[in-house]
């Protein structure tokens, strides 16, 4: 029988840092209902429905995250992937109550 390994292990798709949490993510846009579609890879996939012109996208992205956090939206920032779908972001406060959260909002 087969021990489980570290590498076997659902991950998270965020990780927790001093200043917060750093969330992965793969966006949707153009998509007709904003939300949560599931995973990508190790990437929360996360429906917008703006579409990828002129960083409309992006801003529909903090913007939903902060709206189901209930955080302000200065507090979410795109650290990386700006002109692509898989990005990462730092969503400055407590990280462990973002974490918890956060797996509130996935698991539905």
């Amino acid at each position: 029988m087969a021990m489980m390994g570290d590498e076997d292990r659902v991950q998270e798709p965020w990780r927790l840092e001093a200043e917060g949490l750093r969330l992965f993510v793969h966006v949707q846009p153009g998509a007709r209902r904003e939300g949560i579609r599931g995973m990508h890879g190790r990437a929360l996939r996360i429906a917008v429905r703006a579409r990828a012109k002129e960083g409309e996208a992006n801003q529909a992205l903090v913007r939903w995250v902060a709206k189901v956090l209930g955080i302000p939206r200065k507090d979410v920032e795109i650290v990386r992937g700006g002109t692509s779908r898989r990005k990462e972001l730092l969503i400055r406060g407590d990280a462990e109550a973002l974490a918890g959260r956060l797996a509130e909002i996935v698991q539905g």
